[in-house]
């Protein structure tokens, strides 16, 4: 008997020994947390005394894509708009269903409005027997072009976010990007640049180009970024373009004379639909053309992710506010483009 105690004490001993290590590691991991969570700094306060720009989030979607949708309504509600409370535009081609809406709604902290898009079909010139891939995605990516702006829905609004569905933002917004917008004046916002891949816009440049010529008189005067879209080496399109799933508009410049006719010229072209341009290439062109680079916003401090794509701040302060790995960032990848926009901005006079 007295041989069967001291088995169990055996066991039992170092049993109580890992246990009490256990409780006391986790005791210390915990007083760690708790003192990494209080040294993180807080958000500033609000400011007052000054009305909100007219603004808001848009989004294009449909009904399927539910789940996605508060994934990123979710991160920008904890990130930013719980604070702010700025409206959501929601649009698509097809109604909306009463739970989608339902469920959007109780994501939300401020007004959320669902509207139809009415002139989402390809133009009556494209013959859809030539259409390079799937066409409800080209005519989202035409519709995202241009003919937005101009939606009943988005008419009260001079400023917009645009959010992607299921896209992550990976850090806190310790200041409202809307405002910034409306004080510097800038027109365009983009987080992640990088190069269109060659077979998707075959005569995109070429296209530009005769748009240019015909409108030599009225362009000559201004300070564009045009410089950004040559690569300095080969002296050719660089084929750089702005990542649009996130982007902030200044809608003003989207409705401009000079920006619909530049979109409506490549939208007769038919490379949308013929070949594969994208509403990134076509707003990144008219970016250039249009705006100088005071005008155009580099967010490299916001943290943003999706699919494969990935802009994470470096900076300590940043990192505090954050949960993404800068050593990931598109920007230090060779397709980049974020070398090609530092270079032209620091060679503008």
């Amino acid at each position: 008997m007295a041989f069967i105690y001291r088995r169990i004490y055996r066991i039992l001993v170092p049993l109580g020994l890992l246990l009490a290590f256990v409780l006391w590691r986790n005791k210390h991991q915990a007083e760690e947390a708790s003192a990494t969570v209080r040294y993180t700094p807080p958000l500033p306060p609000l400011p007052t005394g000054s009305a909100q720009p007219q603004s808001c989030f848009v989004f294009i979607t449909r009904t399927m894509s539910l789940t996605k949708v508060r994934r990123t309504m979710f991160d920008v509600e904890q990130r930013f708009n719980q604070r702010y409370h700025y409206p959501y535009v929601f649009l698509s081609e097809h109604p909306f269903s009463q739970a989608f809406q339902e469920s959007v709604k109780n994501m939300a902290s401020s007004p959320v409005h669902f509207a139809l898009i009415e002139d989402w079909q390809e133009p009556e010139w494209i013959d859809v027997n030539r259409v390079k891939g799937r066409i409800g995605f080209r005519n989202m990516v035409r519709y995202w072009s241009g003919p937005f702006a101009r939606h009943p829905a988005i008419q009260p609004y001079r400023y917009i976010w645009r959010l992607e569905p299921g896209s992550h933002y990976t850090c806190d917004f310790e200041y409202d990007p809307f405002v910034e917008m409306k004080q510097m004046q800038l027109k365009y916002g983009f987080a992640i640049s990088m190069q269109e891949i060659p077979s998707a816009v075959p005569s995109l440049w070429q296209t530009f180009n005769k748009f240019i010529s015909q409108h030599s008189d009225s362009l000559k005067h201004r300070n564009s970024t045009l410089d950004w879209l040559i690569d300095s080496k080969s002296n050719e399109f660089s084929r750089c373009h702005f990542i649009t799933n996130f982007e902030l508009i200044d809608l003003d410049f989207m409705r401009s004379t000079e920006y619909q006719q530049l979109f409506e010229f490549l939208d007769k072209q038919a490379g949308i639909y013929y070949e594969q341009w994208s509403d990134a290439s076509i707003r990144s062109l008219a970016v250039a053309l249009l705006l100088s680079h005071k005008q155009v916003w580099w967010l490299a401090d916001a943290g943003y992710t999706h699919d494969l794509l990935l802009n994470c701040p470096a900076d300590h302060h940043r990192q505090m506010r954050c949960h993404c790995d800068p050593s990931k960032s598109t920007h230090l990848l060779p397709m980049s483009c974020s070398v090609y926009w530092n270079s032209a901005l620091n060679t503008q006079v």
